[in-house]
């Protein structure tokens, strides 16, 4: 991928994380800011199919309510959470 299709993209993934739920911004944003270059192809992809679930399934799969369907999905909610973890305490 170019390095103008990669910060496109990281564009487009920055709006995405713009949440009507505003509780989700923070922990989608900065996780897109501080990790999402280095999760491995397969990982971004569920990354990017994760910002295209609605709010309220988002919110359930981080606050651990539901679990996704999607096991990429699932694995990327468990990284999420830990980084929100640590950095909660920051």
């Amino acid at each position: 991928m170019t390095d103008a299709h990669q910060a496109e993209r990281l564009v487009r993934l920055r709006w995405a994380c713009r949440r009507t739920l505003q509780v989700l911004d923070q922990p989608l944003g900065e996780f897109l800011r501080e990790c999402f270059q280095d999760l491995d192809m397969g990982e971004q992809f569920a990354f990017e199919r994760l910002l295209k679930s609605r709010d309220q399934e988002i919110l359930d799969w981080l606050i651990g309510n539901r679990q996704p369907r999607d096991a990429g999905i699932c694995a990327i909610i468990g990284k999420i959470r830990q980084h929100n973890d640590l950095t909660a305490g920051e």
